[in-house]
């Protein structure tokens, strides 16, 4: 008997817009990437069971209320707590069963078996499986825990036939799991653990392949921490480097890691030669305290004014993760990350405030100290959860909330982006050249059709002059300008948007210095 199971992804919260996709250069809403995990779950089904998957990712389309099905399906982070909770009922209420798993049923398992018939904690190689199995034969249990974590020779390649390539970015590949590190607000390793599994180069090659083949222009790496063990990184990179120079049209590559990644001369150069375009980096903070503040203290040692430059200059942009709220922090704070963003020439930033998720040390600690937010209504990324030490509630909101739309301003960003192209120095010569000007063109006009009549008049002349200062100093820097000029409207867009009110924090932005 066919079992019918509706896999869903909900939609990331609004207030988080500027994390959950954007338009594309042909005026298409796309989602950022794909969510692995259910592909994943797919792909682990046995040969003897019998299942029929339909899948919805809410970022790319409504949920379907009316599914016929035995099994919903649901995973989400704890910003998707409240929808998925709202899913659950909805299919409850048709006596649909409802099963849930991923990173916030493992960190809450207690708060997310209230909405759930059946239980997923811990990762879901062997559990799921088994539960399919258990269905099969009428026993299913109502909690299925992975006590250890698994080996990562058992996660199959994502089954990426249930997505369409034109919905998304980028395509999400994972080559590890695991993180050495143990800052205090980070509750990555009761999910993952701190030992650094990987899968073996060969299995990320498949996937890698796969991806291309199902219609991919760029992957990116969804690791924890992409450089743990730099053996293993330099050796899959190079694979990379020799498979991608036999493609008439190379993909491209992102990432996530710590500032360490950029410490490395050549590890730097074999990312810019593997087509790394864009390295999201966790700095949090330039301020060595609070780093140590954080249990970080071991990133203290590498200098940012020195690695953010030496990725640039290899024509990696550093998407840097910043994070606002520290006990060391003082109204001084924004100031200085505005002018470290404009000494580095860092064109992109995400700027959150510190944060305290439930089991984490930070949250005991807050707890402790009584300083935990009671009225709290989630706006995560734009409030937080604790009551800060050397700034005011408002005082931390709105400079936040200013300093998010200066550094968007277009006068701001073109200075910071014409700076990153001056200091790229270094360039691959290992692909093919051919036909690349006429592609160049092509990307401008592309950009120009989407763009230059939705926009405001002082949008457009930037746009103009960070193009034309990108042709001027080296062509091949266009469609990299391109990249960061659709990610630069996305943010443009989401500082004037209204998820700021939604917030509470409608008020002038004179209130924030």
């Amino acid at each position: 008997m066919t079992m019918r199971i509706y896999l869903i992804h909900p939609k990331t919260p609004e207030n988080l817009w500027a994390m959950r996709g954007a338009l594309d250069i042909v005026g298409k809403h796309k989602a950022l990437m794909q969510n692995s995990a259910l592909l994943t779950l797919i792909a682990l089904t046995p040969n003897d069971v019998d299942v029929e998957y339909h899948c919805c990712d809410e970022n790319i389309a409504p949920v379907d209320w009316a599914m016929a099905c035995d099994l919903v399906g649901i995973t989400g982070y704890t910003l998707q707590f409240e929808r998925m909770g709202e899913i659950s009922r909805r299919f409850r209420s048709r006596d649909i069963p409802v099963a849930a798993g991923g990173v916030y049923a493992t960190i809450d398992p207690e708060g997310v078996g209230k909405i759930a018939d059946h239980l997923f904690i811990g990762e879901a190689e062997y559990t799921w499986p088994a539960f399919l199995r258990d269905w099969t034969q009428g026993r299913p249990r109502a909690v299925y825990r992975q006590e250890m974590f698994v080996d990562m020779k058992d996660s199959p390649p994502p089954d990426l036939s249930y997505i369409r390539p034109k919905d998304y970015h980028y395509f999400s590949l994972q080559t590890s799991r695991g993180c050495p590190n143990n800052c205090d607000f980070c509750d990555v390793i009761r999910v993952s653990g701190r030992k650094y599994r990987s899968k073996s180069i060969d299995r990320i090659m498949v996937e890698v392949k796969n991806a291309q083949a199902w219609g991919a222009e760029t992957v990116f790496f969804s690791d924890d921490n992409f450089v743990v063990n730099r053996k293993f990184t330099v050796a899959l990179l190079k694979e990379i480097i020799a498979w991608n120079r036999t493609l008439a049209r190379p993909l491209s590559f992102s990432t996530q890691a710590t500032i360490m990644i950029g410490e490395d001369d050549e590890l730097v150069k074999l990312l810019a030669d593997a087509r790394f375009t864009v390295i999201f980096l966790g700095l949090e903070t330039i301020n060595k305290d609070c780093l140590y503040e954080v249990n970080k203290g071991e990133m203290a040692r590498y200098d940012p004014f020195q690695v953010i430059p030496r990725l640039s200059s290899h024509g990696i942009v550093p998407f840097l993760g910043l994070i606002v709220g520290f006990d060391h922090d003082t109204p001084a704070v924004f100031q200085e990350i505005e002018d470290f963003l404009d000494k580095t020439a860092s064109p992109i930033a995400s700027i959150s405030l510190l944060n305290a998720p439930n089991y984490t040390p930070l949250y005991d600690r807050m707890k402790a100290e009584g300083r935990l937010n009671e009225d709290f209504q989630g706006f995560w990324h734009l409030t937080t959860n604790i009551i800060p030490k050397n700034l005011t509630p408002q005082e931390l909101y709105y400079g936040q909330k200013a300093l998010f739309k200066k550094i968007y301003e277009p006068e701001h960003f073109e200075r910071r982006m014409i700076g990153w192209l001056k200091n790229v120095a270094y360039m691959t010569d290992l692909y093919s050249t051919k036909q690349k000007n006429f592609f160049r063109i092509f990307m401008i006009i592309r950009i120009f059709r989407h763009f230059m009549f939705r926009v405001p008049p002082a949008v457009t002349t930037m746009f103009w002059n960070v193009l034309k200062a990108a042709w001027q100093i080296d062509p091949r820097l266009i469609s990299r300008a391109v990249s960061i000029l659709v990610q630069y409207w996305h943010y443009y867009d989401f500082s004037q948007k209204e998820s700021w009110q939604k917030a509470g924090l409608d008020e002038p932005d004179s209130k924030s210095r």
